[in-house]
C-alpha cells in the first residue's frame, strides 16, 4: 500500500495549516488564546517535504515502563504521521548537493562530514530505489539537519512516547495485545518470521493501519527505530515531570520505536536505546515534530 493510499484508507481529511495563528492577537486575552489553541487543525501539511503532521494535544500521560512510571505534562505539538521516506530524504539530499548544509547542520556536526547520504542509500533492500519506504542508515546529525531543512525539529523522547502510546498507559500504539495474532500483523517486526507480514526488511511508511497510534501515527512500533532530540541517560527519579528534555550533555542520543529486526518485547512504546550520534544502522530512521503556532493574547 502506498503512502497516498494509506492516508485515504485512514480517512484523511482536508488539511488546513494553522500557521496564521502565529501572528494573531485576541482581544479577550488568555481565554481567547486558549480557545485558539483548542481550535488548531488536527492535521497540517508541511510543504517542504510533503509530510502530514498530526496534532498531539497538551496534557498529562504516563511515560516509562510499568516498574518506573512517570507522570509527564507536555504542551501541544505536531508530529509526522509517518516516518520520513526515502523519497522525502532525496529532496533534502538534492538541496544539500546544490547549497551545502551550512544552513541546517548542527553546530557540533563533525567538520569531516561532507554529505548526508545514508549508508544504505544504494542497497536494493533498503535504499533510494524504494521511495515509499523509510530512510535508514542515517546518523543523528543527518536527522537533525533534515528536520531543520524541513522547518521542523526532532521530537523529544517524551513527545515521541506520548504520540505513540496516548494517555491510557498502553504497551503498544494499538493497545496491550501482541503485535501479531495468527497471520494478522499490526507492525513490521522480527517476530513476523522474516517476511510472514510481507516484508523481510522495511515496509512502506503507510503500511499496517491496524497499528495506528491514538493520535493517528503509523509505524511507531517496528519498521524503523527513530532518532529523538534528547541525550540518552537514566530517566529522572522524580515521579512527575514537566516537558522533560533529557540530560544537558551526553555521548549517546535516544532512539525509540523498535524496528523490523527486533522482537515483540523490544518494540514496546516505553523501550529506549542510547546510540552513538554518528551511528548509521539499517534499522534507524526518523520522524519529525513541530511546535504549535505561538498565540499571543492582547493586553487588557
Amino acid at each position: 500500500m502506498t503512502r497516498r493510499l494509506a492516508l485515504v484508507a485512514l480517512g484523511a481529511v482536508a488539511l488546513t495549516s494553522p500557521a496564521h495563528l502565529s501572528c494573531t492577537r485576541f482581544g479577550s486575552g488568555a481565554r481567547d488564546a486558549k480557545a485558539a489553541l483548542e481550535a488548531l487543525a488536527p492535521e497540517t501539511r508541511n510543504d517542504k517535504d510533503g509530510s502530514v503532521l498530526v496534532l498531539v494535544p497538551g496534557g498529562d500521560f504516563t511515560m516509562g515502563p510499568p516498574s518506573r512510571p512517570k507522570r509527564v505534562t507536555l504542551k501541544a505539538f505536531y508530529i509526522d504521521r509517518l516516518e520520513v521516506s526515502n523519497a522525502q530524504y532525496a529532496r533534502f539530499l538534492a538541496d544539500v548537493a546544490k547549497q551545502g548544509d551550512a544552513a541546517w547542520a548542527h553546530p557540533d556536526q563533525p567538520k569531516s562530514k561532507k554529505t548526508h547520504i545514508p549508508s544504505f542509500w544504494s542497497n536494493a533492500n533498503l535504499g533510494q530505489n524504494l521511495p515509499d519506504n523509510p530512510v535508514v542508515g542515517i546518523d543523528w546529525f543527518d536527522a537533525y539537519a533534515y528536520a531543520k531543512w524541513a522547518g521542523k525539529r526532532l521530537p523529544t523522547e517524551a513527545e515521541w512516547e506520548r504520540a505513540a502510546r496516548g494517555t491510557d498507559d498502553r504497551i503498544y500504539p494499538w493497545g496491550d495485545a501482541p503485535p501479531q495474532r495468527g497471520l494478522q500483523s499490526k507492525c513490521n517486526f522480527f517476530g513476523s518470521y522474516l517476511g510472514a507480514d510481507g516484508f523481510r526488511f522495511t515496509a512502506p511508511c503507510g503500511e499496517f493501519p491496524a497499528g495506528i497510534s491514538p493520535v493517528g501515527c503509523l509505524n511507531m512500533a517496528g519498521n524503523v527505530s527513530e532518532w529523538c532530540a534528547d541525550w540518552f541517560g537514566p530517566l529522572p527519579e522524580a515521579r512527575r515531570l514537566d516537558s522533560p528534555v533529557g540530560p544537558a550533555t551526553g555521548t549517546q542520543h535516544v532512539a525509540k520505536g523498535g524496528a523490523w529486526n527486533l522482537n515483540a518485547e523490544s518494540i514496546r512504546c516505553y523501550n529506549r536505546w542510547g546510540m552513538d550520534p554518528l551511528g548509521q544502522l539499517a534499522s534507524v530512521g526518523l520522524r519529525c515534530a513541530q511546535d504549535v503556532p505561538e498565540v499571543t493574547p492582547a493586553a487588557q
